[in-house]
């Protein structure tokens, strides 16, 4: 059967319809050659043929050919995916694997929603918290005041959680310690920095600003000492990647939609993002809102202009430290840096350029931390050996601070320090810079 037919019976089928993503040639591209299998994380765990890149397509293009049904196993096999796209890096064919997986959760989700079978977790998550920011807020306070008072601690050693559910204690464990939060100023340009006259927005998301508030202040504050003049937009939502991610691809739409109206509407010239996730995300508005007609051209704009912060203060160039910090520094890279952007020497380049500090190369640099959204939570064990594995390499280096670019990532590597007695301090790389040039 030949191509275009192959293309017509998927859109008799409905597998792609609806869905901005890959065309039929993406499942027959894989050549089957399994340079992708060392590469992938989950295929390292269990050596089955069902959890590498190459099993997962042969099934997602059996179900789109009607040769199988999805089945409990089927959605198994996908849900343990991390989506890291190491395989994406590794394949010499171009498959764009997490392309052809975010479909396939799409098609699940659509699927357990008509058989009842949603899960109640991920329901609570998406549909609720991460609707809406206030939400997040107000979680992220009530956590605040639950970490405070020392009860946090007391129900991770009874175990008490784990009465109602595994994944509730699991979570009550890898929660982060919330600090105050503090309000972005809608536009911040410093006095006494030589002014480029360039206006650039920040995106401040969601996990990020509420459990990495310092982050977005930290990116506020570097660009405006580099002379940029800083627009922070109000009422920031969630950018879409966790709805998309997770197969709520009309929930994904609406907060791309809103994401982009805020900041189409104050004429920026650079969109800055801090977070690898969401950067990654965000440069796929394009293809997301290819066939809407009010948001086509919109979501070009904003795609032409967005930049993780790394990769714009390395392209652009940025004032270097005149502090001296005696540190030793190695890198994590997160796989949405280094393989959902390939942004991979930009981070270390801020680094070298830092006057005293020691950058130490970590091995495996780029080896997923078992974050991978909410995939800490949901397959909490197999996280775990994923993060020992990294906690190893961290440990081994001697560094005392280990960078990155990611909030999932930071919330993983910190909650690993303390687990494996790593002894480090996890940071983003603009608050890196930032720390020096504070000289603090």
């Amino acid at each position: 059967m030949n191509s275009e037919v192959k293309n017509n019976q998927i859109h008799k089928n409905d597998f792609f319809s609806g869905i901005p993503l890959p065309d039929y040639d993406q499942l027959v591209n894989c050549m089957h050659c399994g340079l992708c299998l060392p590469a992938c994380p989950t295929y390292a765990l269990t050596g089955l043929e069902k959890h590498s890149p190459r099993g997962r397509i042969r099934m997602i293009k059996a179900v789109a050919d009607k040769d199988l049904e999805i089945t409990p196993g089927y959605i198994q096999s996908l849900d343990f995916c991390l989506d890291c796209q190491a395989c994406v890096t590794a394949c010499p064919a171009g498959v764009e694997y997490g392309q052809l997986v975010e479909a396939a959760h799409h098609q699940i989700s659509a699927f357990q929603k008509k058989s009842g079978k949603t899960s109640f977790l991920k329901t609570v998550l998406l549909n609720g918290l991460f609707k809406k920011q206030q939400r997040l807020h107000l979680a992220a306070s009530l956590l605040r005041i639950y970490q405070k008072i020392g009860l946090q601690k007391i129900v991770v050693k009874s175990g008490f959680l784990k009465i109602f559910s595994t994944k509730l204690h699991e979570l009550n464990i890898l929660s982060p310690k919330v600090s105050g939060y503090k309000p972005y100023p809608k536009f911040f340009q410093k006095e006494n920095s030589d002014s480029t006259g360039i206006k650039v927005g920040v995106v401040t998301g969601c996990i990020q600003d509420v459990f990495f508030n310092n982050v977005n202040h930290d990116t506020i504050d570097v660009l405006a000492y580099n002379g940029y003049q800083v627009i922070t937009p109000a009422n920031q939502q969630c950018c879409g990647s966790v709805f998309g991610h997770n197969g709520e691809l009309d929930l994904a739409k609406k907060a791309v939609r809103d994401l982009i109206d805020l900041f189409w509407n104050e004429k920026v010239e650079h969109i800055i993002i801090n977070s690898a996730g969401c950067g990654s995300y965000m440069k796929h508005y394009d293809t997301l809102l290819h066939d809407d007609a009010v948001y086509k051209d919109k979501a070009a704009w904003f795609v032409s202009r967005v930049k993780d912060v790394s990769e714009f203060l390395a392209d652009q160039g940025f004032k270097r430290p005149e502090n001296t910090l005696n540190l030793k520094v190695t890198y994590h890279e997160p796989c949405h840096l280094v393989h959902g952007q390939k942004i991979s020497n930009q981070p270390r380049e801020i680094i070298k350029a830092l006057p005293g500090a020691e950058f130490i190369e970590l091995q495996e640099s780029d080896w997923c931390c078992g974050s991978a959204g909410i995939y800490n939570v949901t397959h909490y064990e197999d996280s775990m050996k994923l993060l020992d594995r990294k906690m190893d390499k961290i440990k081994k280096s001697g560094a005392q601070y280990v960078v990155s670019g990611n909030p999932g990532c930071m919330i993983q590597l910190v909650y690993g320090s303390n687990k494996f007695n790593a002894g480090v301090e996890v940071i983003h790389p603009v608050s890196l810079l930032n720390m020096f040039y504070k000289g603090e």
